[in-house]
């Protein structure tokens, strides 16, 4: 049995990512037992930090586990906190991340692999009144 803390001063912040977030933001590896399933990792965002917009093929679930966070998709932007659960389906256009002034953690789950995530999408008003 592996126990993991999520810790928002632990994680590496997503480099080989950058142009796709904006902000700061911190990826935190999470035990997987599955050999083959779901990708499973914590982002830790500071006050501002959040993903552009994207979609994942597959959908992707979002467990906020502490702090106040924002959505975004097609139908507006909504504040979220710890507890919320936020799906995305399957080619759901979306962004996710911190207020501009409260951190937010979340578990991720995903299909794994490079092709989980497709970035070349239309960015939309992401940026305005943020």
């Amino acid at each position: 049995m592996d126990i993991e803390h999520l810790d928002d001063s632990v994680g590496e912040p997503p480099t080989e990512m950058a142009e796709h977030f904006g902000g700061q933001a911190r990826i935190q590896s999470l035990p997987n037992p599955f050999s083959e399933g779901p990708a499973i990792f914590a982002v830790h965002f500071e006050p501002g930090g959040r993903s552009r917009p994207h979609v994942h093929p597959d959908g992707q679930v979002l467990i906020i586990t502490s702090g106040r966070g924002m959505v975004g998709s097609r139908d507006g932007r909504r504040e979220v906190e710890a507890g919320d659960v936020v799906v995305t389906g399957p080619g759901e256009w979306h962004w996710h991340g911190a207020t501009p002034s409260t951190p937010v953690t979340h578990v991720t789950v995903q299909r794994p692999g490079p092709d989980s995530i497709d970035w070349d999408v239309d960015q939309r008003d992401w940026e305005e009144g943020y």
